[in-house]
């Protein structure tokens, strides 16, 4: 009998974090549905609370699929949003 081993290794990759913003006056949010229950009425709230407590420039929606890993040609108009709030519904 031969044993396995399957752990692998980790493999440390060097990344730096987007800059932060300092407010959000100003910008374009993305808000991201993954299309399950409530998660509209979430993104809903989320708009009118940003509203209420910045001058943003607009909202972008969109969606994306939570049980898999979207390509980059995947996500709409996602460069044009300055944050991007993602949602789960249920």
């Amino acid at each position: 009998m031969k044993l396995i081993d399957p752990v692998v290794a980790p493999v440390a990759v060097a990344a730096q974090l987007a800059p932060r913003r300092t407010t959000l006056d100003g910008a374009t949010i993305g808000l991201w549905s993954n299309g399950k229950l409530n998660a509209k009425e979430l993104l809903d709230a989320c708009e009118a609370e940003l509203r209420d407590r910045w001058q943003i420039a607009g909202t972008v929606r969109g969606g994306y699929h939570a049980a898999r890993v979207l390509g980059a040609h995947e996500w709409g108009e996602v460069d044009r949003c300055d944050a991007v709030i993602l949602t789960h519904g249920d």
